[in-house]
């Protein structure tokens, strides 16, 4: 049994292409996924209209200190993998990137046309908060604090 997972956190944008991403590490033998586990806490939080949003908020954790311990804790199965596909616009509680120190964290972005264009053809109601928009500079504070570490680590030298 693995105790400490390689844990990474995919921070997506709907219609980034994320699902296929997260279904491509799910086919590892040595990998659990996590299908956006604060949606039940972000929707129950916010009563955003979305479809199906009672059986989501009925099914899932919506504590939102639940849902980060368990995705901090030891992986279920005992996989050495355990892929996170998290949407910064459902991080609207006490809970944040800096909560998963031990987690390596990875962005998808996408042209934010092409993302309002697919996301037009699955939803008649669009509002920008639904694509992330708002949550753009977050992510980008986010990669900064990231990458502002790996960066100390991966100096490049100048030349």
């Amino acid at each position: 049994m693995i105790n400490k997972p390689i844990r990474i956190a995919m921070w997506s944008g709907p219609r980034n292409l994320s699902t296929a991403m997260m279904r491509s590490f799910g086919a590892r033998a040595d990998t659990l996924v996590s299908d956006e586990p604060f949606y039940g806490a972000y929707l129950k939080t916010t009563g955003d209209p979305q479809p199906m949003a009672e059986e989501i908020i009925a099914d899932m954790e919506c504590d939102w200190h639940a849902v980060a311990a368990a995705q901090n804790s030891t992986a279920p199965a005992g996989r050495a993998i355990w892929y996170q596909k998290h949407m910064p616009h459902h991080m609207v509680g006490p809970i944040s990137i800096l909560d998963f120190p031990d987690t390596r964290h990875a962005f998808l972005i996408r042209d934010p046309i092409r993302v309002a264009a697919s996301y037009a053809n699955k939803r008649t109601a669009i509002r920008p908060d639904h694509l992330g928009i708002p949550d753009n500079a977050n992510i980008s504070r986010w990669k900064r604090i990231v990458w502002g570490t790996l960066l100390q680590l991966w100096t490049v030298p100048k030349f």
